[in-house]
């Protein structure tokens, strides 16, 4: 099965991709593309409060702060990259389910839910970054993390709808445990928003 690489598509010929009538990219694709962006956005923050740092280079306590913004720029760009890749195996993932792989099943939850476990953590980067942030770009800050939020929730949602796949009940168990262990997660994080929307799962 021949499946659009998402990274090499333009915006419109996404969208188009997105709409048009077929599987991939979907859901899945849309929450880690959609988590990507949020982390790319939040790298932008994070360049933003470098330079106005080194526009202060000698101030008390800027060491400290350019490697607090330089190791949270390190992280999300990462993430952005992973999301990416994620975005992309959730087409891997819908091929090996068509395709009866007895491991397809697995695959199309394995990745709705690291999907979510990578948006949290980039929603926990994000908060524990928000107050230090320069403030003309706080709002691009809590921009970054409604987007991951929407796509912590929305990898909870794939993976909700994929549990049927599993044949094997012991399986089928497992992966409820693991969406309860990562709704916990978000709840113990101190996110209200992510707390409010594992609830909905």
């Amino acid at each position: 099965m021949s499946l659009p690489v998402i990274k090499e598509l333009n915006i419109t010929g996404y969208l188009r991709e997105l709409a048009d009538d077929s599987l991939f990219p979907s859901a899945g694709a849309a929450a880690g593309l959609t988590a990507a962006q949020g982390a790319a956005l939040f790298a932008m923050v994070c360049r933003v409060n470098l330079r106005k740092l080194k526009d202060k280079s000698g101030a008390i306590g800027s060491e400290n702060k350019t490697a607090f913004w330089e190791r949270a720029l390190e992280q999300a760009e990462n993430l952005t990259t992973r999301c990416l890749e994620l975005a992309q195996e959730d087409g891997a993932a819908y091929s090996d389910v068509v395709d009866n792989d007895p491991n397809g099943p697995a695959h199309a939850m394995d990745v709705p839910l690291e999907i979510a476990r990578r948006s949290l953590e980039i929603s926990i980067l994000i908060r524990s970054a928000l107050s230090r942030s320069y403030a003309p770009v706080r709002a691009d800050a809590e921009t970054a993390l409604t987007l991951v939020r929407g796509s912590f929730r929305a990898g909870l949602v794939v993976a909700r709808y994929n549990l049927p796949l599993l044949h094997d009940q012991t399986a089928r168990d497992n992966y409820v445990n693991l969406i309860e262990t990562l709704k916990l997660k978000a709840g113990g994080c101190g996110g209200n928003s992510e707390r409010e929307d594992a609830a909905k799962q």
